[in-house]
């Protein structure tokens, strides 16, 4: 069999090797007799990092290098986030194949001591150099990160970073009282998980998410940039054999998404520097929230199929004003303290425990809800979650099943809800 090798232009950064790496395995899968070799390309935006990207003049900061080597034929295809591709892109440059997309959600990465910080009143110092994520992120830690007391609202101190996903994850473990060390850094969940399934890169992330805890961020208060979580993936538009073999890789669902987001974007302006999200789910809804390049604040949602009732729809559907708090019996207790994973469909869920200390003894927990409103209340009872379903119900717990970030393989959720204790 005669062997064709293409040339991968990719950025240097470990994420970006991991990716590119994932899409040349399976590009070599699909085509047999195809070889695929990364050529590193070093980009604007991978040097300058002394400064935030809404300071530098310009625009195309991780692509534009990249689109030059393909344009001059020294590689064949490149990739790339697609959330860095802005909306007009060069003549001579084809979108080949938009891969299924991972999670589009943000995701913080907070130094296990941060819980010991807020309990004392001091300051969290989070990083990040996102505009949109600036804009919208603080509003919300105010009312996601536990409360210790009733009129206790943690002070935030945001701390503009750049650098790779391990430079900026390593600073939660820079020693406390250093000016580098930070509480808490702000990434796309995208991000690690690719790095997770990369069998190299994955020993570096493990390695720092040691001693650190997450919160995955509810796209309806935090939509994510338009497009993130997707890759794209161009060649020549002269070149029909490559064209052809990437193809292969299409999600065209992916595509549909991505598009109604990006959508937004020509609707009102904006690119890297944009303060806005939109983020669209498989149900059809698109959330948008943030600031318009004019400065008009705006927080929308559009469209939505109603999901097909479940039976753990029904139950967290269940609205019960008239209840009374129940005394668990030994056996509960038991098992919600020897749980790690909960689920809590229904604020009133906590609200009826006359033992809620159960949730807080025992096996350490980690806490998701059914959305923002009980995680609100949650937190203001000095629980940790670590995110949400954004109302869309349990079923949507599907999509965070399988990711080796969040490391829920063989486990079960505990359910629980203001009707009942189940599994």
């Amino acid at each position: 069999m005669n062997t064709t090798t293409l040339k991968l232009g990719t950025r240097k950064s470990l994420l970006a090797i991991a990716q590119s790496s994932w899409v040349a395995r399976e590009l070599e899968r699909l085509n047999p007799g195809t070889r695929v070799e990364l050529v590193g390309i070093e980009t604007r935006g991978d040097v300058i990092l002394d400064k935030p990207l809404s300071q530098i003049e310009g625009k195309e900061f991780f692509t534009a290098e990249l689109d030059h080597a393909l344009m001059r034929g020294e590689v064949d295809l490149t990739v790339h986030s697609m959330k860095d591709l802005s909306i007009d892109r060069p003549n001579q440059i084809q979108l080949a194949a938009v891969p299924a997309r991972e999670l589009q959600h943000d995701v913080i990465l907070f130094h296990e001591s941060v819980v010991d910080r807020i309990k004392a009143g001091k300051p969290v110092r989070i990083g990040t150099s996102s505009p949109r994520r600036l804009t919208l992120i603080p509003s919300f830690l105010k009312q996601a990160l536990p409360r210790f007391r009733d009129d206790q609202i943690p002070e935030l101190q945001f701390v503009e970073i750049r650098g790779n996903v391990n430079t900026r994850l390593s600073r939660v473990h820079e020693p406390e009282g250093t000016e580098r060390k930070l509480d808490g850094v702000v990434l796309a969940f995208a991000g690690l998980e690719r790095l997770a399934m990369d069998a190299k890169a994955s020993i570096e992330l493990y390695r720092l998410l040691e001693n650190t805890r997450m919160m995955v961020l509810p796209l309806k208060a935090c939509p994510s940039a338009p497009a993130q979580g997707a890759l794209a993936i161009e060649a020549r538009r002269d070149s029909a054999e490559t064209l052809s073999k990437i193809a292969k890789m299409h999600h065209e669902a992916t595509l549909t998404a991505v598009k109604s987001e990006r959508a937004v974007l020509e609707e009102w302006g904006g690119g890297c520097h944009q303060k806005l999200g939109a983020s669209y789910l498989p149900s059809g809804v698109l959330f948008i929230q943030g600031q318009k390049p004019s400065g008009e604040w705006v927080n929308e949602t559009r469209g939505g199929i109603k999901p097909e009732a479940t039976s753990f729809a029904k139950i967290e559907a269940g609205d019960v004003f008239d209840f009374t708090s129940a005394e668990l019996s030994a056996d509960q207790v038991a098992q919600i303290q020897k749980s790690e994973l909960i689920f809590i469909a229904h604020s009133r869920a906590y609200e009826m425990m006359k033992t809620p200390a159960a949730l807080t003894t025992g096996t350490a927990k980690r806490i998701w809800v059914s959305g923002t409103q009980s995680w609100f209340k949650l937190a203001r009872q000095g629980l940790w979650i670590e995110g949400s379903l954004d109302g869309q119900g349990f079923e949507a717990m599907k999509a965070f099943y399988p990711k080796l970030l969040l490391r829920f393989q063989n486990r079960a959720f505990l359910f629980l809800t203001h009707l009942q204790l189940g599994l």
